[in-house]
């Protein structure tokens, strides 16, 4: 009789090992094009061209806005209920986390590298007391959004706890709805610290608007849906949670009597997750 080469331990250990790289991999990815927007958003980094250098107007335009239409189609189409579950069939449960954070920044990175800047200004504060100031606002929206991530679940929102603990052959539990830090006064931190990392530069370009403007048409849209989704998903709680705090601008929350438990939108499970 045949002795297979590899028995069941070994290859159930080999796939936990490669689900465990590949959520890695994800992660880095994902989080290597977050820091490189940032840094083009804060000026360190240009926006280039790429391979395609600077095109004249109406082209410049058209690639860039095909690079917003195939990133909101990646973020939208992945999101949706039935793409995880006929993308199922093929991903194991603990790497769909990590599939969407990679298509996402595999979406960001080349939207990065082909942007079209036109460096027409539309303003440019030249004091330098005011373009610190400007600059440090950016930056702190830019931490706002990153402390955002860990008051949900950070690993969890970028996939690493999924692929993790299937690592472990341990079962996963998604982190439990939550309302502490900023999500007491603030509904969708992540999207607050983006916005304000989107617009507030001491230098706005055309490219730099047009990247922004179409960032915040996508936000605002995605996070009306979320919304609908979440009142679907948890009912009164959510609805009390949304009279209580308010949307993208951030307020001190409005005490009013609740009959039911605290609860904060699972970011991790939402639009606001990508």
């Amino acid at each position: 009789m045949n002795t297979p080469l590899i028995d069941e331990s070994s290859r159930s250990r080999l796939h936990r090992s490669a689900l465990f790289a590949f959520g890695v991999t994800a992660y880095v990815v994902a989080a290597g094009a977050l820091v490189a927007a940032i840094l083009v958003l804060l000026g360190v980094l240009p926006f280039t061209g790429g391979p395609l250098g600077e095109l004249p107007l109406g082209p410049a335009l058209a690639v860039d806005l095909l690079l917003l239409v195939a990133f909101a189609v990646q973020h939208s189409v992945m999101a949706r209920t039935s793409f995880k579950a006929w993308s199922a069939r093929w991903i194991p449960a603990a790497a769909e986390r990590s599939t969407y954070t990679l298509a996402t920044g595999l979406v960001i990175l080349p939207m990065l590298l082909f942007w079209q800047p036109m460096p027409a200004l539309v303003w440019s504060v030249q004091a330098p007391p005011a373009r610190f100031l400007l600059l440090a606002i950016a930056v702190a929206g830019w931490s706002y959004l990153l402390v955002a991530s860990f008051a949900i679940s950070h690993f969890e929102l970028f996939g690493l706890e999924q692929v993790y603990q299937a690592s472990r052959a341990r079962p996963w539990t998604p982190a439990p709805f939550r309302v502490r830090w900023m999500y007491r006064f603030d509904r969708h931190p992540i999207m607050t610290g983006l916005l304000i990392g989107l617009w507030v530069t001491p230098t706005m370009t055309v490219g730099h608007l047009l990247f922004a403007a179409g960032c915040t048409v996508y936000i605002s849209v995605g996070v009306f849906f979320e919304q609908r989704s979440l009142q679907r998903q948890l009912g009164r709680p959510y609805e009390e949670y949304c009279e209580r705090v308010r949307s993208i601008v951030p307020t001190l929350p409005i005490r009013r009597p609740s009959s039911g438990p605290s609860v904060a939108p699972a970011s991790s499970r939402s639009r606001e997750s990508s």
